[in-house]
């Protein structure tokens, strides 16, 4: 098999397996009773960021000289690529509404992204201390992870809206709790094959592009791995439901700057470079936007639309004009 053979059929296993994996979550989350806020923030969150998640993992273990560069670009474009074309989408959504503001609460947009500020800046202070710090530096952010999720259960409200039914069961009938692990199970193991598929395609086309393996996992990976992200907030805004749509946004970036972080500090030389270190302004830059961009009134898409596609664009522009 080719190398974009590879790398287009994980993409595509890549969504379909995310899209199973995300919908198991939501039915879970309507079983749970869980509000909106850790439906969207957590569980669908976690679902949809499998697969960026899973990429730095299945990089390291397959090995090779690019390894270590694919997996810290990997970690990093997924909070990047949330943080620009993960709000800016969602906000076209909502302009394509014909409403300016996603209806969210102040505090319920706002919480994660302070968790995902304070995460995400111990994250990028382990690339200057050395490894015993490091791996301290990894066990905090889990710490602080949990803590995240803990305080956003709490918040629930404990109303969620009715999940759709579980895919699985259009196809087969059964128990609710055996169709549901099932097909969890199912969406992790085709998200294992697609990452690998797409890594292997990935280290392939490198070479021939003429461009680094960490600019392809900034650039390339995380567009494909975030579009479950973005279609879901494209379907939940349609729909009306803003803090599904913009939790889901939020909580990702949590997520990613937490959990699979871990990765990075632990088992790689954690040196993100000129590209990453830039990635990670920008994506810093993203997160106080979306704050400025919330008040009492909602979240204003008029602002973060814009802004989100217009910093991605920055830093293709950035990246390509700083190619030797």
């Amino acid at each position: 098999m080719g190398d974009w053979a590879e790398l287009g059929l994980g993409l595509v296993l890549m969504l379909a397996t995310a899209v199973l994996f995300t919908n198991s979550m939501e039915w879970l989350g309507s079983r749970l009773g869980l509000g909106h806020a850790a439906t969207g923030g957590i569980l669908s969150a976690i679902g949809t960021a499998l697969p960026e998640s899973v990429v730095p993992v299945v990089a390291l273990l397959h090995g090779g000289p690019t390894a270590s560069s694919t997996a810290v670009g990997a970690i990093l474009g997924a909070p990047f690529m949330l943080a620009t074309l993960g709000f800016g989408v969602t906000s076209v959504f909502c302009l394509a509404a014909r409403r300016r503001r996603l209806a969210v609460p102040a505090a319920e947009a706002r919480a994660p992204l302070y968790a995902f500020l304070v995460s995400y800046t111990l994250l990028m202070v382990g690339a200057f201390v050395p490894r015993p710090l490091r791996v301290a530096d990894a066990f905090l952010l889990v710490a602080l992870y949990g803590a995240y999720v803990y305080r956003s259960v709490r918040r629930s409200s404990g109303a969620a809206e009715s999940a759709p039914a579980l895919l699985v069961s259009r196809a087969w009938s059964g128990r609710a709790s055996v169709l549901g692990a099932g097909q969890a199970i199912l969406g992790v193991a085709g998200l294992a094959v697609a990452s690998e598929l797409f890594v292997l395609g990935l280290g392939g086309i490198a070479p021939a592009l003429h461009v680094s393996a960490m600019v392809l996992a900034l650039l390339l990976v995380p567009i494909a791995t975030e579009l479950p992200e973005l279609t879901a907030g494209g379907l939940w805004v349609s729909r009306g439901r803003d803090a599904l749509a913009l939790g889901n946004v939020t909580g990702a970036m949590v997520f990613q700057a937490t959990v699979p972080a871990v990765v990075g500090l632990c088992f790689t030389t954690w040196n993100p470079q000129g590209v990453g270190f830039l990635a990670a302004a920008v994506t810093v830059t993203g997160a106080l936007i979306a704050l400025a961009a919330t008040s009492r009134r909602g979240v204003s898409a008029v602002l973060l639309a814009p802004a989100g596609l217009g910093l991605y664009a920055v830093y293709v522009v950035a990246v390509i004009l700083g190619r030797p």
